[in-house]
């Protein structure tokens, strides 16, 4: 078996097989299996340039110098001006349109926006009831900071279960959204109480009238910072 035969016929095998992957990640077929295959044949195809370079290193300096004038060919500065230009443009992003041409060809998929939540604890040392709310804020309210009280059925204020910390300059020049929650805290008041949830915008006061183990849903209104609220009892 000729060594010269196996290799030219590997590269050409790992060529289509690069080839072809590369294709359909262009058209945005983006499989987990599809990249790991690109992956290894792209790894591959390294191995058996550095081995064809190597074994024809003689060749490619005569493709690149004029023997007789022992000056550089025109060939070598065309591929080598021509790939500099090519890269500093992919790399400043001007041929983005091309490389993404193939989105088009792309299945459509849905867009689901992502509910992004910060676990908060707070007066883990007080004794009380163990509770967790989650509060999922209304779009309208993201960029306003969030205060949750305890009030007695009167609506006396009893404690501050849970309050924002004001955005820092930066956040609010990066317009950061602020983070619906998971408060795991203590109610320390028996039944009836209220849970109040308020921004400088909206108020809601919901009556929670028993202290029973369970899940009850906080009150909605169109006044609520909420788009939706759990009170979780333990």
């Amino acid at each position: 078996m000729k060594s010269k035969n196996l290799i030219s016929l590997s590269v050409a095998f790992i060529f289509t097989m690069l080839g072809t992957t590369g294709i359909l990640m262009y058209l945005k077929q983006k499989s987990h299996p599809i990249e790991i295959t690109h992956t290894i044949f792209g790894l591959l195809f390294i191995g058996f340039a550095i081995f064809h370079i190597s074994n024809n290193w003689g060749s490619l300096k005569t493709y690149s110098k004029d023997r007789t004038s022992r000056s550089w060919k025109k060939e070598l500065m065309f591929a080598l001006v021509g790939g500099i230009i090519i890269l500093i443009l992919a790399a400043t992003e001007v041929l983005e349109p091309i490389a993404e041409f193939g989105r088009i060809f792309a299945p459509k998929r849905e867009n689901i926006p992502q509910v992004m939540f910060q676990v908060k604890k707070t007066l883990q040392n007080e004794i009380g009831k163990t509770a967790t709310l989650m509060l999922q804020r209304k779009q309208s309210e993201m960029f306003t900071t969030l205060k949750v009280e305890l009030a007695d059925s009167t609506g006396k204020i009893i404690s501050t279960l849970y309050q924002d910390q004001e955005p820092s300059a930066e956040q609010k020049e990066e317009k950061r959204p602020m983070a619906n929650l998971f408060i795991e805290t203590k109610i320390k008041v028996s039944a009836p109480f209220k849970i109040i949830v308020s921004t400088d915008k909206s108020k809601q006061e919901t009556l929670i009238r028993s202290i029973e183990p369970g899940v009850q849903a906080l009150s909605k209104s169109e006044q609520s910072p909420l788009l939706r609220g759990l009170l979780e009892l333990n």
